[in-house]
């Protein structure tokens, strides 16, 4: 879970209605801190009591006159009613009546004491005295517990001090607040499910109990069923997952997805009969259908469907089911022909010929000749291979038939190796679970290409059997892989097991010891030996990928991917404290820290690196050294490509991880140069994405390392120009405080360090830094810092604060086109918002400065900003609604378009479109019709 999620949290609890806390749940909280700090105040206040935290005080007693019921309530009618029951009391001695009002509660008022403690507290984060700040909210806390603003600060204030852990547990204190909206609870979960990895479940637990909440209040929520389901299969909980989807089921009867995660779950259940018996009265309720409502059943169905069969070893019947909906999706749903057929399989040949035409009853023309064969899938012909395979020793050549069509001796470009490898490990394994090892080597073998497709313990197979043909070359072919010592091991017993055992095991401890260690490193030699290769394959793959071979991308991505994953593997380039550079560690200190793997890479790096650490700068080092035999620029290299490479195929947030690899091992982090390709990379990836976040938060990082440089700042001006969409990170709240800090260090730099104390009361950060270590301070004003602020301001409707900026910017460069125009739409946008007093001054000084853009950019010799002044001074004419005075100028702006001299489209800013249609629309509002046609025949007809 990352700030940019908790913000948007914070900000739909902040819009929620408020309601009244005593409502609330008390389930026992995470973090035990605040249990003791402020959850405690929570329940003493809603039972009623008024006890101080060291335990003393007066617990809560009901009077004579109310109910024994804790908060009764007295409604105007004179009658009362209590929660839990329907019945009306009946009237005291007093002549009353009392009970507890039903539904929701006026909201309670804070208290003096609260908004005095919530006001400092506020002001002790604004000023970044976080640890104030959070006793200071506590306090708050403490006095009124219901306050939801409280529980959002507390969560801010972790945020800011990068504890995303205990603010999560302040968001879920917070959202007992708002017990019945049940947008907080769903974001609330979907956060908590952000931050569950590893093995602990702790999140997972809580994001259901958030899920309960939700269903809780809205009994029929599908999507919060659908969530608790899926937390309780994560949990382990299969039969109150089993439970809930068939509840689901009943509210939406025959959904395929629902119908496909029962079957995985009475799968794990040992129960593969009941998802069949779903299943079937599903089948029968798209049969009945029309043909266009059966297509949401798809090849895909069927395949979990028949699977089902196979769990219980039911292969004939698997069989049979396959058939007959495989005729039905292929359009033959009552062919008669083949219903009472079911001697082999020859109704799915790919040909009619030779076996399929002596069938008495089929005639060639009757269906088209993909509704047999040609029309059934793969994976659908692999299955009902496998199906024979296993089912008899006489569906051998049926299942050979079927096999056939995936070619294993064809490893040729597009060959079907390379798009259904896991078919090919799926028919190796049946060969070899029927015993016939010479054949699974067949579809073994090919896989060597396909690496991530290959689980070494498969060549194994059963080693309590005799010896069989091809054991022999299984063996070679397993010891080829360095995770496959036990596998080896099994092998060599089914050829000689006196021999083996001899070979194998060891005499004494001492022994055992020693061929320990022996067979670790021998393993490590041949894991390198293998990355080595695999990267080699790579190296051709990607050559033959960039002449435009498009069928090795995939090979190419899936060796990358294992390649990829043996880096991250490696402790050593992740330690606890990432910026502790590699070469400033002893040789001593690197052979105890690092593994035996990463120790090597690390010694080559530390023994080219004469320089003692404490001279060593801040500059870029050299990548020297290597890791599994192959250069860190080279792996850099394959990272970055990889990850624009899942870019480009849809595959972002795995890309955005694959960068982070990069970025976060130590190896790159201590070098400028690496990571500014890392950064770089993640740049490009993020606008190939579209992805507004990223691509503002790694724009912040070349401002942030390239501090007090121009092209920093208009790099993240140009960002969001790039993006295609609605602007919500250019002037969020984020980057507008980030901007604001770059702005006042630039300031605290140039006015001189006692004169920035004495008129600054929050230091400046320096975030660049020279050869020699020093922070590196601005020289000058950057007029272009002034201007990102000031329309980050200008975007937030800041307009009297952005003026500040812009004219800050104006002192410097008064004839600058760009400063001009932006004073002057500053003063319009202010003059038009209610609050302004005296908005005809506010007009009058906002066209002084938009007449002073306008014949700067008159003087101007290229023809498109002519044209740019011509348009955006009628623009702002019609926005204040003076048509007669934008009239003329749309119409010069159209003029320029026209004749010798028009601005092609292809070159600099064209405005005629825009013209256009805005001058026809002022024709059209003032009923001229006669001219608005005229316009529109004249550029908006092709």
């Amino acid at each position: 879970m990352d700030g940019i999620s908790m913000t948007k949290l914070l900000r739909s609890l902040n819009e929620s209605d408020e309601e009244d806390p005593r409502s609330s749940s008390e389930k026992l909280y995470p973090d035990p801190e605040y249990l003791s700090t402020y959850q405690w105040r929570m329940r003493v206040t809603q039972t009623g009591c008024t006890m101080n935290r060291d335990g003393t005080g007066t617990p809560y007693t009901p009077s004579s006159k109310t109910s024994k019921h804790v908060g009764t309530y007295s409604s105007p009618r004179g009658d009362t009613e209590r929660t839990g029951s329907r019945r009306n009391h009946k009237e005291t001695a007093q002549g009353s009546l009392r009970g507890i009002k039903r539904g929701q509660r006026k909201p309670l008022e804070p208290s003096d004491e609260f908004k005095h403690l919530h006001t400092q507290a506020i002001g002790a984060f604004v000023d970044a005295e976080f640890e104030t700040a959070e006793q200071l909210t506590l306090q708050a806390i403490l006095v009124n517990p219901e306050m939801y603003a409280a529980h959002s600060l507390l969560a801010e204030i972790h945020l800011a001090r990068k504890d995303q852990d205990k603010a999560l547990t302040a968001l879920f204190n917070g959202a007992h607040t708002r017990p019945r909206n049940t947008q907080v609870w769903t974001d609330l979960a979907e956060l908590l499910l952000d931050r569950a990895h590893g093995e602990d479940d702790s999140p997972v637990s809580d994001a259901l109990y958030c899920y309960s909440r939700v269903i809780q209040i809205e009994p029929y929520n599908v999507h919060a069923r659908r969530q608790r389901a899926e937390l309780n299969r994560r949990l382990g909980y299969n039969g109150r997952a089993a439970a809930e989807y068939e509840s689901l089921l009943r509210t939406l009867p025959h959904d395929l997805a629902i119908l496909r995660s029962l079957a995985e779950i009475y799968t794990d259940l040992e129960n593969p009969q009941r998802a069949i018996e779903q299943y079937n009265a599903s089948i029968i309720f798209y049969r009945s259908k029309e043909p266009e409502r059966a297509q949401t059943f798809a090849w895909s169905d069927v395949n979990i469907y028949v699977e089902l069969f196979a769990d219980q070893q039911r292969y004939n019947e698997g069989i049979r089911a396959l058939k007959t909906l495989s005729r039905w999706l292929l359009g033959r749903p009552d062919d008669p022909v083949w219903k009472a057929f079911d001697q082999d399989d020859r109704e799915f040949d790919l040909d009619h010929y030779p076996r399929r035409v002596e069938v008495g009853g089929f005639y060639v023309d009757s269906y088209e000749d993909m509704s047999y064969g040609k029309g059934l899938p793969i994976e659908l012909h692999i299955k009902l291979g496998i199906f024979r395979l296993r089912s008899s020793e006489q569906g051998i050549s049926e299942a050979m038939k079927h096999f056939e069509l995936l070619e294993p001796g064809d490893s040729s470009t597009g060959a079907p190796l390379y798009n259904y490898p896991d078919l090919f490990r799926d028919v190796a394994m049946a060969w070899r679970d029927t015993g016939y090892y010479d054949k699974a080597l067949t579809y073994y073998l090919p896989l060597e290409q396909m690496p991530t497709f290959v689980n070494p313990s498969d060549y194994a197979g059963d080693t309590t059997t005799d010896t069989v043909n091809g054991a022999v070359s299984s063996n070679a072919q397993v010891r080829r892989d360095e995770s496959n010592v036990p596998e080896s091991r099994a092998l060599a017993e089914i050829t000689n097991p006196q021999a083996t055992s001899a070979m194998l095991i060891p005499r004494s401890s001492k022994h055992l010891s020693k061929h320990r260690t022996s067979e670790r490193k021998l393993k490590a030699q041949i894991h390198e030996e293998r990355m080595r290769d695999l990267y080699g394959r790579t190296q051709e793959l990607l050559v033959r990928a960039r002449s435009g071979d498009v069928q090795a991308l995939v090979p190419w991505m899936a060796a990358t991917h294992e390649l990829v994953d043996d880096f991250r593997s490696h402790r050593g380039f992740y330690p606890y404290d990432r910026s502790l550079k590699a070469y400033e560690r002893s040789k001593s200190s690197a052979i105890e820290t690092l593994n035996s793997q990463v120790n090597q890479a690390m010694q080559n790096i530390i023994g080219q690196l004469e320089t003692p650490a404490d001279d060593l700068g801040t500059d870029s080092t050299v990548l020297a050294g290597n890791f599994r035999g192959i250069s860190l620029v080279s792996w850099l290299d394959l990272i970055l490509e990889y990850a624009v490479l899942l870019t480009r195929s849809q595959n972002v947030e795995e890309a955005y991880e694959v960068v982070n690899v990069a970025k976060c091992a130590n190896v790159f982090y201590c070098s400028v140069d690496s990571m500014f390709l890392i950064h770089t990379c993640w740049f490009t990836c993020a606008l190939m994405a579209n992805d507004e976040e990223a691509s503002c938060s790694v724009a912040r990082w070349f401002m942030k390392e390239f501090q007090f440089v121009t092209d920093g700042y208009r790099l993240f001006s140009a960002v969001n120009r790039l993006y295609d969409g609605k602007n919500t990170w250019f002037n969020s709240g984020p980057s507008q405080k980030y901007v604001r800090r770059q702005l006042r260090a630039m300031d605290y730099s140039l006015v001189g360090q006692n004169q920035a104390r004495s008129t600054n009361q929050e230091r400046a950060s320096y975030t660049s830094k020279d050869g020699e270590g020093n922070p590196i301070h601005a020289s000058d004003m950057d007029l272009a810092l002034l201007i990102l602020y000031g329309h980050i301001l200008y975007l937030g409707k800041s307009f009297g604060v952005a003026l500040n900026y812009f004219f800050r910017a104006f002192a410097f460069d008064p004839t600058n086109p760009i400063i001009n125009l932006s004073l002057a739409l500053a003063y319009v946008q202010h003059a038009m918002k209610r609050q302004s007093t005296n908005r005809h001054q506010l007009i009058a000084q906002g066209l002084t400065f938009l007449f002073d853009y306008y014949d700067l950019r008159r003087r101007s010799r290229n023809l498109s900003e002519r044209e740019e002044a011509e348009f955006n001074v009628a623009r702002t004419y019609h926005m204040l609604g003076l048509t007669h005075l934008a009239i003329p100028f749309y119409e010069r702006c159209l003029a320029n378009n026209s004749g010798p001299q028009a601005i092609p489209a292809s070159i600099g800013n064209h405005f005629a479109a825009e013209a256009a249609f805005a001058l026809r629309n002022i024709w059209a509002a003032n009923k001229e019709m006669g001219k608005a046609s005229d316009i529109g025949r004249r550029y908006f007809v092709l």
